[in-house]
């Protein structure tokens, strides 16, 4: 597991930054920096309410800017062999 942290860029002449209505749900985006490496984050805040995403969404980013985020770290499938594909250096 690896601890992410931030980087928030806001602007505030948009009150809407980091959020997204998808079909009526209000999503909220951001990115986490960790060991010289990022990720991008979506997350749903499961409302159709944008007065209740845009608190969803403030409580969310500052306690992840705060304490950061634990986040699972990827799996890698590394190919051993590239016997199955025969066009591709050995």
């Amino acid at each position: 597991m690896l601890l992410g942290f931030p980087s928030l860029r806001v602007d505030h002449a948009n009150s809407l930054h980091h959020l997204w209505c998808n079909n009526g749900t209000w999503w909220v985006h951001y990115t986490l920096h960790f060991d010289h490496r990022k990720r991008r984050i979506r997350r749903s805040l499961k409302t159709s309410d944008l007065t209740e995403a845009v608190r969803r969404r403030d409580e969310l980013l500052a306690r992840v800017s705060i304490g950061g985020e634990v986040i699972a770290e990827q799996r890698q499938f590394a190919r051993t062999s590239n016997a199955a594909y025969p066009f591709l250096p050995q």
